[in-house]
């Protein structure tokens, strides 16, 4: 047996400790902003009942608002489902994400035989270079978008990492349809993500075509895939959601300029995987491996290409939130990774033992104590939560119909998702919960100032007083016109 590929029960201890904090996070995290949306039938104040209820709900979002079926199927589900099971399910999409980039950076099967110290890297990796960290993670409406999309991506991506390795060994008529569905459940995640894998896997495929490689399975799951992203692009819902954009005074200059300075804030964000990238590229090609192991050094830069195409490409979508920057980190994870194990290779350390020490040695007390910070603000939004359903009850049951609540006592940062309701009843989240509510408006006492630093480099935070919520104006929100 491969010694490198030995069972480690250390591994399974290890993500097993991921999938409980994650499901600590997923289920103090009180519902936000469009998750009140997604509780309801599309177009209704109905609340999702049943799975058919949400059938009908994603059929007529399909037509009113976005193409996005898979990843809202998913998060009306998990709403339909509500906490702990929702909670559960984010942390088993979470662990699953882990060993998918484990199993495409090596370009190997789902297997047992984990290594420890590659799990820790890429939980290290996600947990400090995913920007919108607490959003994409614990939300369940923006991790259905991206995290689990993301995940399926992946899945349906490893038979071709394998096949750039080896050939497959699954029977036909198990490969054939299971590649399909895949392929069009890949297809139909969202839409950045979705075009650059089109375009990259179109290329390896016609790189099998010259070279008398190619495969029917390939075809079939690549068919798949291009028929999920056109369902996707092509959902009339979606030039709907771009009218009611530009009835707001969409300015297509403007929204480039900022969409390319949160490009470059993504890399900025990302800055440790953009380093690791270009060393270990470097390292590989001054030892000539890419020669001695040129599939595993082609299949790594692949999804690193992959991911900042999938990134460039949201400079021309008509929305560029920092969320979005999810597939391209996950895709650099991969890619790092392998280009990591083709090092390996010819040299003993990548890094002088003493650094390598320093590196992990620091790394891992931030990721500790940055969760730590992260659980203690989600137990501090739990306990706002409960205060704030009372109050929305109580004002309610006597009549009101235009609600004002206290303010949560803590702020959207890096590891933290907050998107509460302002002062001013226009805002986008008051007009939702408004909404849900039935009421005429809702709005919060008072707001919070906007703080200098940009949420996505904020790695702690803590409690937040009612005297420091002073601003009873109406405030411009704290995001870019592509909205970061």
């Amino acid at each position: 047996m491969d010694s490198s590929m030995k069972i480690s029960t250390r591994s399974y201890c290890y993500l097993l400790f991921w999938f409980g904090l994650i499901a600590l996070g997923s289920n103090l995290t009180p519902y936000f902003a469009n998750d009140y949306r997604y509780f309801l039938v599309q177009g209704t104040q109905d609340f999702v009942g049943s799975f058919g209820d949400i059938l009908v709900s994603q059929y007529r979002h399909y037509f009113e608002w976005g193409g996005r079926s898979v990843a809202h199927v998913i998060a009306q589900t998990l709403l339909w489902w509500g906490k702990p099971a929702s909670a559960v399910a984010q942390a088993l999409c979470y662990v699953t994400l882990i060993l998918f980039i484990y199993y495409n950076a090596y370009g190997i099967k789902p297997t047992l035989r984990l290594r420890l110290m590659p799990i820790f890297i890429i939980s290290l990796l996600l947990f400090m270079q995913l920007r919108a960290y607490g959003e994409v993670v614990f939300n369940i409406v923006s991790s259905a978008n991206y995290l689990w999309t993301t995940t399926i991506v992946l899945i349906f991506l490893l038979p071709y990492r394998i096949s750039m390795e080896r050939d497959l060994e699954t029977h036909i008529l198990v490969l054939l349809p299971m590649m399909f569905i895949l392929g069009v459940l890949a297809g139909w995640s969202n839409e950045n993500t979705a075009a650059a894998v089109a375009t990259g896997l179109g290329l390896y495929l016609l790189f099998n075509l010259r070279m008398h490689r190619l495969k029917l399975w390939q075809c079939v799951g690549y068919t798949g895939f291009l028929i999920g992203f056109a369902l996707l692009i092509f959902a009339p819902g979606n030039q709907a959601r771009l009218d009611s954009m530009e009835e707001k005074g969409f300015d297509a200059l403007e929204h480039t300029i900022s969409s390319v300075d949160i490009f470059f804030e993504s890399l900025l964000a990302c800055f440790v995987l953009v380093i690791m990238a270009v060393y270990l590229r470097f390292k590989v090609r001054s030892a000539m491996l890419q020669y001695s192991l040129p599939s595993l050094y082609h299949g790594s830069m692949w999804f690193i290409y992959t991911g900042v195409f999938a990134l460039f490409l949201m400079i021309f979508s008509p929305n560029f939130p920092a969320r979005s920057a999810t597939p391209f980190t996950i895709f650099m994870i991969v890619g790092v990774i392998g280009l990591a194990k083709v090092a390996l290779e010819r040299f003993d350390n990548l890094l002088p033992p003493k650094i390598s020490k320093a590196l992990l040695i620091l790394g891992t007390l931030f990721m500790v104590s940055a969760m730590i910070n992260a659980i203690y603000c989600t137990i501090i939004l739990n306990n706002d939560q409960k205060a704030r359903d009372a109050e929305i009850l109580s004002q309610i049951e006597a009549g009101k119909t235009h609600i004002v609540v206290s303010p949560m006592h803590a702020y959207t940062y890096k590891y933290v998702y907050v998107a509460d309701v302002r002062a001013n009843p226009d805002y986008w989240t008051n007009k939702i919960l408004a909404s849900f509510l039935g009421v005429e408006s809702i709005t919060r006492k008072c707001d919070y100032p906007n703080r200098a630093v940009s949420k996505d480099f904020m790695p702690y935070s803590g409690r937040y007083y009612d005297s420091e919520c002073v601003i009873k104006v109406n405030q411009t929100p704290d995001v870019a016109k592509a909205q970061k």
